[in-house]
């Protein structure tokens, strides 16, 4: 490499020597700089191929015959199809054009060099170097101008840089003590929430208990009822919805004073002193006298027993008095007496007692049978202290829930700007104060939105959806012009076809604006994007003295 600079270096040197001594003999359609190479060698006036394949006479070359299989022995026709020929067009910026251009009859070179015929091609070098170098002036004040705003944004960027640097640093300090804070927001609704679960589920349990003793307080009303009526249709010998005093004569269970005779005296007393009674009052008033002696006969009712009794035992009920256990041992009555207690089919008096139940009595809710909907049933009514234990449970998950909603959002933020410090801002981070801006372009069919290191997309004219073109992906300029080129991938589908993409070309401009976008192919976007942040003086200096160089 260093004997490659050395060798052009004295090979410039050359060339400036001679271009002071005057013209450098060189064959038509070679440049200044590769005249040395274009020289005879030896007595017989060889030369020798640029690529070394071959060597031929000097007087060969440009006999518009192709010797070289690189077409260097043919600068100056189109002899050869790998030819170059080089326009001096002195007054301009030289330029190669293909050799196969030569002799065309088109005026390639502004010079009319690439014409014999240089009648046909007026010379226009020196209007247009003089516009060039007008060009050249303008586009050097602006690179000036627009390098004062760059700085502009160069100090915009770095300050957004060092805001970013410093807030995540005051994050990453909350994010420590919002953990902190959670930690003991998380103890106090654990103890809140055990309180109010042993609370609740102490109420739970007096529910129960106080819904079982309803349930039994007003499953007994409706059990004595359906036992006074199947007893009711029983008393009921005649069949005349009355039970008469002659009717409870019969039952020897309500001789009260037990001397084998049930009195009218005694039947009146269960029928309330009636005469007799009919199934509403023999409920109300009749069969709870009769129930207890019922159930004492039947073995179901033990009176208490006084330790010191031995014998005899009295139990009143409701002032009845109630047999004692030796008593009930004691013959039952006589089949007489038997003889005159009506026969009851048992199926009648089902079905009887049920048309007197399904009749007078409220339908019960069975097992099994619709229950209100647990949705639309009306929240519990909690004790004051269980209602005071469940608000402080409430508070203490809402504060739990707000710290911990707190942290998910500083982490949100922390992230986000952890994915904008990972973009490349350029060199000195210029191009930062383009994030978040957005620039519109529009044509006869669309408007075009370009929003930097975000996103690009296109949207009708006359109404419709936005579709994404793609979203930031990388620069990709080449060599020292990186920050010249931007990609945005992965846009919207195609139909039947791929994702769309975006390419944004980059020049210098005193302001950031879109100037043009086209699609050069299917689903693949061009735009033209002009901003202050391409404005770097230096290199476009540096840029202008390396064409200058070229053009020597």
């Amino acid at each position: 490499m260093i004997q490659v600079q050395t060798f052009l270096l004295v090979l410039l040197a050359l060339i400036v020597n001679q271009c002071l001594a005057g013209d450098v003999p060189r064959p038509r359609g070679v440049s200044l700089a590769m005249a040395p190479l274009y020289q005879p060698r030896g007595g017989d006036n060889s030369w020798t191929c640029l690529d070394g394949s071959r060597t031929i006479k000097f007087t060969h070359i440009n006999d518009d015959y192709c010797d070289c299989a690189d077409g260097s022995d043919e600068p100056g026709t189109s002899a050869c199809a790998k030819g170059q020929f080089y326009c001096i067009n002195k007054g301009h910026q030289p330029m190669i054009i293909p050799s196969s251009r030569v002799q065309d009859g088109i005026c390639d070179c502004c010079d009319g060099s690439d014409e014999l015929d240089a009648r046909g091609c007026p010379n226009t070098c020196s209007v247009l170097g003089a516009a060039a170098a007008a060009q050249r002036r303008q586009d050097a004040e602006l690179h000036k101008r627009g390098t004062e705003k760059r700085k502009e944004m160069i100090a915009q960027g770095n300050k957004l840089k060092l805001e970013r640097e410093a807030r995540r640093a005051d994050l990453e300090k909350r994010i420590l003590e919002q953990e902190q804070l959670k930690s003991e927001k998380e103890q106090l609704k654990l103890n809140a929430e055990a309180l109010e679960s042993e609370a609740i589920d102490t109420f739970k349990e007096q529910q129960r208990e106080l819904d079982a003793e309803t349930a039994h307080a007003e499953e007994e009303p409706q059990q004595m009822r359906q036992e006074a009526s199947l007893s009711f249709v029983r008393y009921d010998a005649n069949k005349d919805g009355f039970v008469e005093v002659t009717e409870l004569m019969v039952d020897m269970n309500l001789d009260r004073d037990r001397n084998g005779v049930v009195t009218v005296e005694e039947a009146k007393y269960f029928l309330d002193e009636r005469d007799r009674v009919d199934l509403d009052a023999f409920v109300t008033l009749t069969w709870p006298r009769i129930k207890p002696l019922k159930m004492l006969a039947e073995g179901l009712f033990q009176p208490p027993q006084a330790p010191e009794e031995d014998e005899h035992i009295e139990a009143t009920t409701e002032g009845v008095a109630i047999p004692t256990t030796e008593e009930q041992r004691e013959p039952q009555p006589s089949e007489e007496h038997a003889d005159h207690e009506p026969a009851i089919d048992s199926d009648e008096a089902d079905e009887e007692g049920d048309e007197d139940q399904y009749d007078d009595e409220e339908p019960d809710v069975g097992v099994g049978e619709a229950q209100p909907d647990a949705e639309n049933a009306s929240p519990p009514v909690y004790d004051p202290e269980t209602q005071r234990l469940i608000e402080q449970a409430n508070e203490a998950r809402n504060a739990f829930e707000e710290v911990d909603r707190t942290i998910r959002e500083i982490k949100q933020e922390v992230k986000e700007i952890d994915e904008q410090s990972g973009k490349d801002y350029g060199l000195h981070e210029e191009w930062a104060v383009l994030d978040g801006e957005c620039h519109a372009f529009e044509d006869r069919e669309y408007i075009y939105t370009l929003c930097p290191f975000d996103r690009a997309s296109q949207k009708p004219r006359n109404g419709g959806a936005e579709t994404t073109l793609g979203r930031w992906d990388q620069w990709i300029g080449e060599g020292n012009n990186k920050y010249s080129t931007q990609r945005y991938a992965n846009g919207a589908g195609c139909w039947n076809g791929p994702q769309r993409s975006a390419i944004i070309h980059i020049t210098c401009a005193l302001e950031s604006r879109v100037t043009a976008v086209s699609e050069p192919n299917r689903c693949e976007y061009y735009f033209e994007f002009e901003t202050p942040a391409a404005c770097d003086n230096e290199a476009f200096q540096q840029a202008q003295d390396e064409n200058l160089h070229d053009e020597l």
